[in-house]
């Protein structure tokens, strides 16, 4: 008996164009049947020891949400980039997956947070002890003292002292060639 395809969570996802100018350098990741992916969501890759390799055949992809199932570095080492196109359930295919270039997500605060030029983008957790990650939604902080427990991703590109989103350049994919050395500390 065949069953049917479960879909794994994608909290706060959205099918929005994220992306606001620049390269985007894309990469194409395969996503399984049973797995959700919105256009603008953030992206990782499979963690499992048989990852494929750059330059392989096939990557397999998820949400950023799914990461809570790879435990808490999960998302920070497999970050691969954001989704410029959807996936839906029951529907094994490919998507491009966007590792540079400009974009711009929601923050994950309420009333508004400060989003200075320079300042550091990780995705926003979510959940007991924040062991969940939003598919499309971003924190940001100052580099010192900075905790990025979801990984850095990349940098506030456009300041605001209150500010309901944030405009970054796409940095910490694991494709975008980009040197920890690059990153402020």
């Amino acid at each position: 008996m065949a069953t049917t395809p479960t879909a794994l969570p994608a909290a706060g996802t959205s099918a929005v164009d994220r992306h606001l100018r620049g390269a985007t350098n894309e990469i194409m990741g395969s996503v399984p049947g049973n797995v959700v992916i919105n256009q603008g969501d953030l992206v990782i890759l499979e963690m499992s020891s048989g990852i494929a390799q750059q330059g392989s055949a096939t990557y397999r992809a998820y949400p950023a949400s799914w990461s809570s199932t790879q435990g808490s570095t999960g998302f920070a080492y497999g970050f691969a980039g954001v989704a410029l196109n959807s996936s839906k359930s029951g529907t094994t295919g490919d998507i491009a997956i966007a590792t540079t270039g400009i974009f711009r997500y929601p923050v994950s605060a309420t009333a508004g947070q400060t989003t200075l030029a320079g300042y550091i983008v990780s995705g926003a957790t979510y959940g007991a002890g924040g062991s969940s990650i939003f598919a499309q939604k971003v924190v940001a902080g100052p580099a010192a003292g900075f905790t990025v427990r979801a990984g850095r991703i990349g940098m506030v590109i456009r300041g605001q002292t209150t500010s309901t989103t944030c405009d970054l350049m796409l940095m910490g994919s694991k494709f975008s060639n980009v040197s920890t050395y690059c990153w402020p500390i």
